[in-house]
């Protein structure tokens, strides 16, 4: 006996769908909660059990000392400030040295502060001056007439054994056991 679908009751063919998703959101909210609640009775317990712990192992304050022994600190090994001064003095002198053997009358000043209203721009190290006039390479020269040898190449057996249209079974199947049988 057969039937078509077409032929069943309404009820049978048509089931009304549960919103599935509203399920999901349900069973997650209510796990959620449960978890939430156990999460918070688990601290609370492991929270007073701390507090306990802490009261009972509690120490008794340290008695203020009767005298506070302090070390003097010792000085550090190098004072690079002096070190600093001191070179500069030497360099000064060794530069007023200099300049008195050169015989030079009146010493060069030496720009020691910077600022806005002092500042002298100084043109760019890497321009090209368009004084020097521009002068090409000399053109290459053509090359002489090149004799060319040409070599040929040795031809392979299965290319002039096996003849035949080309991409044909018959050629293909004759190159391959050409190939196999006759290496070279």
């Amino acid at each position: 006996m057969k039937a078509d679908r077409d032929d069943a009751p309404e009820w049978l063919t048509s089931r009304p769908r549960k919103s599935g998703s509203m399920v999901a959101v349900l069973a997650g909210g209510v796990g959620m909660v449960i978890t939430l609640g156990l999460l918070t009775v688990a601290g609370e317990a492991f929270m007073q059990s701390t507090v306990k712990n802490l009261a009972e192992n509690r120490q008794q304050p340290k008695p203020k000392p009767v005298a506070e022994i302090t070390r003097v600190e010792p000085a550090p090994a190098k004072d690079w400030d002096r070190i600093v001064e001191q070179q500069a003095r030497r360099d000064a002198m060794s530069q007023q040295l200099s300049e008195q053997l050169s015989g030079s009358g009146s010493p060069a000043i030496k720009q020691t502060v910077f600022n806005d209203q002092n500042y002298t721009a100084r043109g760019a190290d890497n321009v090209l001056s368009l004084r020097e006039s521009y002068q090409p390479g000399a053109p290459e020269k053509p090359a002489g007439k090149v004799r060319v040898t040409v070599i040929k190449e040795k031809q392979k057996l299965k290319d002039w054994a096996c003849r035949g249209r080309e991409g044909s079974i018959e050629r293909r199947n004759c190159r391959s056991h050409v190939g196999l049988n006759y290496r070279d």
